[in-house]
């Protein structure tokens, strides 16, 4: 029962993941950057001692959009800044669409959703295999042979 209580405040838990967004600070004008991501409320955290920014999974898109917004594009594993907006955008759709393409399921963020709901289903389906089944054909077989 502690085993399935468990699983299920663990099927329930949205912590957020984060991932890197930019891999070295001292390439960019951290102070601008920081200032977009506040400005489109991305939670974020900076690691200073490995020099690299990460943001919340489900925000990132959104992260390279914004900053894509003000000509700074992450294309590993350069960075380039760029003064037109729409090959700033095209560059970013490009990466976008071939990350799409070359992706490996399990890096995708819908995966763990739905690992979490699988690994909860079978913790159910056991649980009433193992203990609910028994328990009630006890009592009905009890109930009969009385």
């Amino acid at each position: 029962m502690l085993l399935a209580i468990f699983i299920f405040k663990w099927a329930n838990e949205d912590s957020p993941v984060y991932r890197p967004l930019i891999q070295d600070m001292r390439l960019v004008d951290s102070v601008k950057i920081a200032d977009v991501l506040d400005q489109e409320r991305i939670y974020y955290y900076a690691d200073i001692k490995n020099h690299m920014l990460y943001v919340n999974q489900e925000q990132s898109e959104l992260a390279r959009v914004s900053l894509a917004k003000i000509g700074i594009v992450i294309e590993y594993p350069k960075i380039s800044m760029h003064t037109d907006l729409h090959k700033a955008y095209d560059e970013f759709i490009k990466q976008k669409k071939l990350d799409e393409e070359t992706g490996k399921i399990w890096q995708r963020p819908w995966f763990f959703k739905l690992l979490k709901l699988v690994i909860g289903a079978l913790v159910i389906i056991i649980l009433i295999l193992a203990v609910v089944r028994p328990a009630l054909a006890s009592i009905i077989y009890d109930e009969d042979e009385k």
